[in-house]
Parts: structure tokens; sequence; C-alpha cells
């Protein structure tokens, strides 16, 4: 099950809308953005803020930081796309803390919610901000008697039957949330029996949602109603996904679905048709080396990044497009950047997480679970490649679960046209 995995944490990813941009030495430095590490150990959780140097992509522990998470076991984090608000979700307790990032990268919390059901588990937005979704691992039914939240001890023993996704709208004003619209069923009105919901991914230009499921070895999809938030599955609503898939990821055009899977070291792709149902691409699935876990996709669509927990290692691929050397291969499909990305990039012991900053999507940032760090790279934005940032990786706090960045105030941040 799911619960003995490596203190669980979870394989939420932040999407970046940055454009590759070129950098030199002999560029003045500045502070380009910010990386914040999610920290488990204590409770209430911990949240480790750095500098980004525009230059090296090296970090620097923000004053004052760490700063209290709000809850008990900070699991994931995403930010805005405006780089003004980070929502993180806490695994214990069943909350979601809304921060403000200050222009010195300091956090300040404004408000916490509770979620509908128990033991988020996975955090996205849409790419205008307009509603946060969050991944329950249980559903509200399986409190229907008014007791506690179950300890994970009575969830072994007595596995509940369905998970479900979470809809808060997004003040533009202040980055608060409203009411949860709802927390809808993985495929519906109907319970999944054995659903163990593990990552979540809004499209980018096209209104859809998908959600990868270990129980059930599964892809969920629905449409969304940008209006009013409401969530509907389609009508061909499931897709088999390898035997654990363990993190989703959509690109950043809104025309692929990536997903791996951690038991058959396995990267699966999918074509988004035009209803928003999925289709397996011809050539996969692709290999990625021991227990992936998360997945990057950078700006542009050129490059994917795949954290692997037992290999402690990054591993890159180029995503066939127009612009790729890949002309050969059909549109979207991955394949491993020869030279350093071929065989992994290494990491800190245990990576979880993986994010790319959002002004120049030129530098990644992966967390270390087992010995508390985190790494930086350089992404070459002609190649793909990855080099270690001087002096990776950095210390974080204990039990590091989950990575997020953020650009650093004003600083311009590019969005791609499908």
């Amino acid at each position: 099950m799911k619960w003995s995995q490596y203190g669980r944490f979870t394989l939420a990813l932040v999407a970046s809308l940055a454009l590759g941009l070129s950098i030199t030495a002999c560029n003045p430095s500045f502070t380009l953005g910010f990386v914040y590490a999610l920290s488990a150990k204590s409770s209430p959780g911990l949240i480790t803020a750095y500098t980004i140097d525009s230059v090296s992509g090296a970090i620097t522990q923000v004053a004052n930081s760490p700063f209290p998470s709000g809850g008990q076991y900070p699991i994931a984090a995403v930010v805005t796309n405006n780089s003004k608000w980070m929502y993180v979700i806490h695994e214990i307790d069943n909350t979601v803390v809304e921060f403000a990032i200050g222009t010195d990268g300091k956090l300040y919390q404004q408000h916490t919610y509770n979620t509908p059901g128990t033991y988020p588990i996975s955090v996205t937005t849409d790419n205008q901000n307009r509603f946060l979704f969050v991944v329950d691992s249980y559903a509200p039914a399986f409190n229907t008697s008014g007791a506690v939240a179950p300890n994970i001890n009575q969830i072994a023993a007595n596995p509940p039957t369905y998970g479900c996704v979470a809809v808060y709208p997004i003040s533009a004003k202040d980055g608060s949330l409203g009411n949860a619209v709802g927390c809808y069923p993985l495929n519906g009105s109907t319970a999944v029996q054995g659903s163990q919901p593990i990552g979540i991914s809004a499209t980018a230009f096209v209104n859809y949602l998908y959600v990868a499921d270990q129980g059930t070895h599964s892809v969920y999809a629905y449409s969304v109603n940008y209006t009013n938030g409401v969530l509907t599955p389609l009508a061909n609503n499931s897709y088999q996904a390898g035997v654990k898939p363990s993190a989703i990821a959509s690109d950043p055009s809104g025309r692929f679905v990536y997903v791996t899977d951690q038991y058959e070291n396995l990267l699966l792709g999918y074509d988004i048709q035009a209803d928003g149902s999925l289709q397996a691409m011809l050539d996969g699935p692709f290999p990625t080396d021991l227990f992936p876990n998360a997945i990057a996709i950078d700006p542009r669509g050129l490059f994917m990044y795949v954290t692997n927990f037992n290999s402690n290692d990054v591993r890159a691929y180029a995503i066939a497009s127009s612009a790729s050397a890949q002309g050969s291969s059909p549109q979207g499909t991955p394949a491993a950047i020869a030279g350093k990305g071929a065989a992994g990039v290494g990491s800190g012991t245990g990576p979880t997480c993986i994010s790319i900053e959002a002004a120049y999507g030129r530098f990644v940032y992966v967390s270390n679970y087992l010995d508390n760090t985190v790494s930086g790279f350089e992404l070459d934005p002609h190649t793909g490649e990855l080099t270690q940032v001087l002096n990776t990786p950095f210390s974080a706090g204990g039990d590091t679960t989950c990575v997020a960045t953020s650009a650093n105030g004003t600083h311009p941040v590019q969005t791609i046209t499908p």
C-alpha cells in the first residue's frame, strides 16, 4: 500500500510557465526567484525558503526561515502563476494553508481550510489561477459516523472505497479560497473500490483534469467548467496506467499527459484527443531509472525530467516536437537525452518532488527525503541536459517531502502558445 512509501510524501509537482533564456557568467547576479522546501519532521511542519541566484542557480536560505507550515505533515505545495500565493496541503490534519509570498521570499500565513475528505495527497491550480484542485485520499463518506479521521493502522485494516477531488475557487483579489465546489469521486457519482489517488494535473488551454490512481492502476479524466468549477467525468473516464502509477503531468500546450509507473520503472505517454480522452503513445512505454516518482516539464514543452527514488537521480528526456531534433518521432514522444541525462544525474538520497523555476525556466530543484536536502541543477535550453549547480545539495529540514518554486515578484513569467 502507499502508506509504506517513504513517509507518505506526495508526488505533486509545480508547473512552470516561463520561457527558457540564455545566461552567461558576465551577467550581473540578482535574486531570480525562490525555492520552498517542505519539512514534515516537526509538528507543525516547516517550510525552508531560499533565494535563487540568477547566474549560478545556487540557493541561499532566506532570513527568518524556516517558517511554520501551519499544519501537520506538509506533503505538497503549489504556487500561483503570478507568484503571489502558495498553497500547502497537510496530510495528517487535512488542511490547506494559504501563504502570501513576500518580495524578499518570506512567507506570510493567510488562511487555513479543511479539505472535505481525509489525507490530502496532491494539489494543483489551473493555468489562470481560477481554481485550486486538491486530491483527498479518502472521501467524506469515510467519516459519516462523525468520528475523527482514521489513523493509518485503521485504514490499512479496513480500506475505504474511494478518493475524491475537491475544487476551491481562488479569489483574484487576495488568493483566499471559497467554499469547496464539491469533492468529486474518481469516476463520477459511483465509488471506485480500492482506489488510491496519488497525483493530479490540470491541462493548459484545454479544460481537462486528470488524476492518477494507484489502487486501480488508472488515470481518471474530467472536463472542467471554469465558470463554476464543476467537474464532469468524460464519457471515457478511465484509462489503464501501468501497474502502480506514481506521478502525472501534462505539457504546457495541453496536448500530452505523462504518468510514471514506479513498479515497472516506466514512463507512460498519452495524446490528449479533442474530447479530452487519452490515447496511449504508440512508441511507449519508455524506461526510467529505479522507482520513478515525480515529473516536471520545462516551460517550452521540449524537455521532461523524472526523479527516481531508489536510484537517487533525475533522468532527462527530450519531447519530440516541430522544434525538436527528434523530427522522425511522433509529437510528444519522450526520449532519453544522450550524455548526462541518459544515465540520470545524481541528486541527494531519495529524491521526491521536482520543480522548475518560473522566471528563466533554467534551474531545476529536487527535494530529497532521505538526506533532508534540496538539489539544484542548471538546464541547458538547447540540449536539455542537467548540470549540478555549485554547492548542491543544500541543507533542508528533516523529512523533506516536497519542493516548490516562485518567480521574484514582478519578474516576467512567459507562457507559450500551442
